[in-house]
């Protein structure tokens, strides 16, 4: 694949992450509910449908590492694996969370209320939780961090962009570690702190499917680094 190949197939892949990340972690809201089993109990396809797009943004993710790496090695190998690395990581626990999910729903309408005697139902989402929170807003933003850093050292997007990812990415980062440590963040923080990643993804993708890889701004970025 080429460059331009490569670049028009992640920015695709970015907004269908995005796309299922909002649309299917809404479907998926129902299982946090105290009452959760009863809630879903009558609606277990929308929420099944959530997890469907879940599994959907999981591999997107996969994706996006695995056709960065060849782009990024030729700019610095080891940031490169690290980026692939950490973006595999986050699959699998979006994966795990997914998984949680459909096994929560497999526990049926008759099985004990999260919190009620029954202590399998609180444990899986438990498990969701975690795995969700770790893939979706500490992975995410360490991967930004690598990515964005490499992007502006190797000038393949304009510098307001890197620098915007840059700061999007330590706002999730942020809001993760402070969600890790048990600090309940308001609605209006929680959007606060996860908008500029999203929006930030969203113009990346645009840029690489209409314009790819600065290929210019790069050879100058070598020749300075020279």
């Amino acid at each position: 694949m080429t460059d331009r190949v490569i670049a028009r197939t992640v920015g695709a892949l970015f907004i269908v992450g995005t796309v299922t990340a909002v649309v299917g972690g809404s479907m998926v809201l129902a299982i946090e509910d105290p009452g959760a089993l009863s809630a879903v109990a009558g609606d277990q396809g929308r929420v099944a449908t959530g997890v469907l797009l879940e599994l959907v943004l999981a591999l997107s993710v996969l994706g996006i590492g695995a056709l960065l790496f060849p782009v990024l090695r030729r700019r610095d190998e080891g940031l490169a694996l690290a980026y692939a690395g950490v973006r595999t990581l986050e699959a699998v626990f979006l994966m795990a969370a997914s998984v949680a999910a459909l096994v929560f729903l497999a526990s049926g309408p008759g099985a004990p209320a999260a919190g009620g005697a029954g202590r399998a139902p609180a444990l899986v989402l438990a498990l969701r939780e975690w795995t969700y929170l770790i893939g979706s807003m500490v992975l995410l933003g360490a991967g930004g961090l690598i990515l964005y850093s490499l992007l502006f050292r190797a000038a393949l997007v304009p510098t307001w962009l890197s620098l915007w990812g840059l700061v999007a990415a330590v706002l999730i980062l942020l809001r993760g570690v402070l969600e890790v440590y048990g600090l309940d963040l308001s609605v209006v923080w929680q959007a606060a702190l996860a908008a500029p990643i999203a929006v930030n993804e969203m113009v990346l993708a645009v840029w690489l499917i209409v314009r790819g890889f600065d290929a210019a701004g790069a050879r100058a970025s070598r020749v300075l680094r020279r």
